[in-house]
């Protein structure tokens, strides 16, 4: 078993990466480390240059972009469970997680059409996998950080990923504010349980 934690925040050791890696020890724990594997990356490490929609990726599913896409991708369709997380900027998921979002949407997704002549819409793969969304704001409404986590939902549709849980919150602004939120953190370690 292989869970892959996204990290879509630029800030390292953040409210997002405090909560997704509590996702991971969940995951981990009690379970033999030579038959499962634990891995984190922050998509801000990563060269990743947003969708041009040229359609290059519509046959292949593969991106042509001179980025660092393609090696994501294969990072997801190597693992067995996916924890996404990104706080709100700007009343959305950060730039980095949409341009993955978007990639993901534009390669994997086939467009064909029916008989009929009806636009039809399948999936490239179907990755039957697990996955854990999390989402938290600052200053933002609540309602505000469900719609952003909306966005992220998309990536795990065109996966076929099948989310177990999300984890949502706000009014966490400064570095390490998830720390005294005992009840949050409990429950991303209760998601990561339900991964294995």
């Amino acid at each position: 078993m292989k869970v892959l934690g996204i990290i879509g925040s630029p800030r390292k050791e953040g409210n997002t990466d405090i909560l997704v890696s509590e996702v991971l020890k969940g995951a981990s724990r009690d379970v033999q480390l030579n038959a499962h594997t634990i891995e984190k990356i922050y998509l801000d490490d990563f060269r990743l240059f947003p969708c041009k929609t040229c359609g290059k990726c519509k046959t292949t599913g593969v991106c042509v972009q001179p980025d660092d896409f393609n090696l994501i991708l294969e990072k997801i369709k190597d693992s067995s469970a996916i924890v996404l997380g990104s706080p709100v900027y700007c009343k959305t998921v950060t730039a980095q997680t949409k341009i993955l979002i978007d990639k993901i949407d534009s390669s994997q997704i086939i467009v064909s059409s029916t008989s009929d002549g009806k636009t039809k819409f399948s999936r490239r793969i179907r990755t039957n996998k697990k996955g854990v969304i999390i989402c938290i704001g600052d200053l933002s409404g609540l309602n505000t950080v469900k719609q952003s986590a909306g966005v992220m939902r998309c990536l795990f549709r065109d996966l076929s990923i099948e989310v177990i849980d999300e984890i949502l919150a706000n009014k966490l602004s400064e570095k390490g504010d998830v720390l005294k939120n005992k009840p949050i953190l409990q429950q991303a370690f209760i998601a990561g349980t339900k991964l294995r």
